[in-house]
């Protein structure tokens, strides 16, 4: 991980909550939103966020509150939010899940749960991209750096890495459309 990495890492954390909150509006309007997509959102940031792009932040953060006690309250709010965020998704992705496979699911229950997990992730990705980003640059060395890497299991991006997974084509797809979309807009 470096610094330019986890900022990237956001970057696209960030385009797919917001194909996740146009997915909500949708649902919100009573219409039927892509679900598939909704689940593949889901299931890429349990499969890559919180088990590549966490942990490794966890790790900087512990490095970063041992040169800097003052961030001791701060990092260990940031860890509990990993937590949070993983089991917020795992929980989103089991109802999503469900209503893929056409189970009855209460539909303000699966959009308050949704709002509020694209919500806290945004908060947490603000807090770490003005607090954490720039203490880290300051603290850590490059032996540091690669003792992260050392200390977390490498796993390839399976959506914005080279070799794109066959489940995040679609979404892939998506992401693309989106982005032509805004330019256009503009």
């Amino acid at each position: 991980m470096t610094l330019a990495l986890w900022h990237a890492d956001h970057v696209n954390f960030g385009r797919l909550l917001n194909l996740l909150e146009n997915q909500l509006v949708i649902f919100h309007d009573g219409d039927s939103p892509d679900y598939t997509l909704m689940l593949d959102i889901i299931y890429y940031m349990t499969r890559y966020s919180d088990v590549v792009h966490h942990p490794k932040e966890d790790c900087v953060f512990e490095i970063i509150k041992s040169r800097e006690l003052r961030t001791t309250t701060q990092v260990d709010e940031l860890c509990a939010q990993h937590t949070a965020l993983g089991r917020a998704a795992s929980d989103l992705a089991r109802d999503l899940d469900d209503i893929v496979n056409g189970s009855i699911t209460a539909r303000e229950s699966v959009e308050t749960k949704a709002r509020d997990y694209v919500r806290l992730f945004r908060e947490h990705m603000r807090m770490e991209e003005t607090q954490m980003l720039p203490l880290a640059a300051r603290l850590l060395t490059e032996k540091d750096w690669a003792g992260v890497d050392e200390r977390v299991r490498h796993l390839e991006d399976p959506l914005f890495g080279p070799n794109t997974e066959a489940r995040f084509v679609a979404l892939r797809d998506e992401i693309r459309r989106e982005a032509q979309t805004a330019t256009l807009r503009r």
